[in-house]
């Protein structure tokens, strides 16, 4: 679908009330779940995140940095 298209919709949703937008935004949600299918393995080693931070130097041990950054996205200070 073009830009311009998207752009369109956008400014069409605009005018919608709250409710309106949200159950618009409900079902293209919806939509867009039953449009997409499991990667599957090989199609996640194409996609290019295996090994994306293969030659980082800052890292070290994997495992320990993956922990860490799970540990920091739930403790992070939730404001909003």
């Amino acid at each position: 679908m073009a830009l311009d298209t998207f752009e369109k919709l956008l400014k069409q949703a605009d005018r919608l009330t709250p409710d309106e937008q949200l159950l618009l935004a409900t079902r293209l949600i919806e939509k867009a779940r039953q449009a997409s299918k499991p990667m599957t393995g090989k199609d996640l080693l194409k996609s290019g995140v295996v090994g994306m931070w293969a030659k980082r130097t800052d890292i070290g041990n994997s495992v320990t940095y993956a922990r860490k950054l799970r540990t920091q996205a739930q403790t992070r200070n939730r404001t909003s």
